[in-house]
């Protein structure tokens, strides 16, 4: 690692750089103004050589080693679980500026830009991007909590097939042609079918679920009550849908929730009710949360419901982003 090229534009490389997270990586890259010096595109054995589009060049795909890290400032892991703990278990040492995107609960310092504390931010280390459902549900809890006590908080969470990588993503467009042409489905990714269908997914949901629940606690701290959540399969490719209960200790009117989470800088976007509501569909590209339909329950004063979508794959990748961003100037003394 170079720290004087840490801080102005550091050599990237993304693991699993052809996974639906990977290529998201990639896009705002190419797209923003993160500065880049080389960019190393690095998957299995499998997938080397595979040709890449970046910033109108062609690149070749390397196959990931200890070594290739060698020249790398920054390394992002957005592979899938299998590689980065075949990866781990190989005793091959991590990069030491490592931004692991994989959900595969290994330890390190989780980080969500706006709500966590910056001071968090301490140089070289490993560092793990929350999960992102806990992107969008930290920033809304975050907010209700700055200006109403929470008392209890349930969420139920339909989840995209891109959740479970590309494999994911192709299965549930071959069964949705499978079933169009009425032919027979295979299910090798999920237990069933999940075209035109909802899944428990119980094993699964059940690991999302206790990772969820454990980075919100440790990003909110103490203050928040134990979120209950509720993990259900969908039929949707990318996206996030979440309906949130919340039971505030005080009353609350709708405008007063809606001023509160009405806070676009800090990556939330309360919409009308009239005219096309937020889905799964329309927020594909946006790093915000999306807010509709916040309904206070006049029967039970201080219950409230939201409903809240967000494109789990760029609000993932933003925010692994804006932590490169930041580590970019606290892990490299100034020149």
């Amino acid at each position: 690692m170079n720290p004087e090229r840490l801080r102005h534009a550091p050599n990237v490389a993304i693991v699993g750089s052809s996974s639906p997270l990977g290529k998201e990586l990639r896009e705002i890259i190419e797209t923003s103004a993160f500065p880049v010096g080389n960019l190393s595109l690095l998957e299995t054995e499998e997938y080397a050589g595979l040709l890449q589009e970046f910033a109108g060049e062609l690149q070749i795909t390397q196959i990931i080693s200890p070594g290739i890290f060698a020249d790398t400032d920054i390394a992002f892991f957005a592979c899938s679980p299998e590689i980065i703990q075949a990866y781990a278990a190989s005793g091959s040492a991590f990069p030491e500026l490592t931004i692991d995107l994989t959900q595969t609960g290994r330890k390190g310092t989780v980080f969500l830009k706006g709500v966590s504390e910056a001071s968090l931010l301490q140089g070289l280390g490993y560092y793990v991007n929350p999960h992102p459902a806990a992107i969008a549900l930290g920033r809304v809890l975050a907010r209700m909590q700055s200006q109403f006590k929470l008392e209890s908080a349930s969420v139920t969470v339909l989840c995209p097939a891109s959740e479970r990588g590309s494999a994911g993503v192709n299965e549930l467009q071959e069964q949705t042609v499978e079933l169009l042409n009425f032919q027979s489905i295979e299910s090798n990714v999920f237990r069933g079918q999940l075209a035109f269908n909802l899944l428990a997914e119980i094993e699964t949901s059940r690991k999302m679920e206790q990772l969820v629940a454990r980075q919100l606690s440790e990003l909110l701290g103490m203050s928040l009550p134990p979120v209950g959540i509720a993990a259900i399969q969908a039929p949707i490719f990318s996206s996030h849908a979440c309906s949130v209960f919340l039971k505030l200790a005080d009353l609350a009117t709708e405008e007063q929730i809606r001023s509160c989470l009405s806070d676009a800088r800090g990556g939330l976007i309360v919409h009308e009710e009239e005219g096309l509501s937020p889905s799964p569909v329309t927020v594909v590209g946006s790093d915000a949360v999306h807010i509709v339909r916040i309904v206070v329950d006049p029967a039970r004063p201080g219950n409230c419901f939201l409903w809240i979508v967000s494109d789990n794959l760029r609000i993932a990748a933003s925010n692994a982003i804006q932590i490169a961003e930041s580590l970019m100037f606290t892990a490299a003394p100034p020149c």
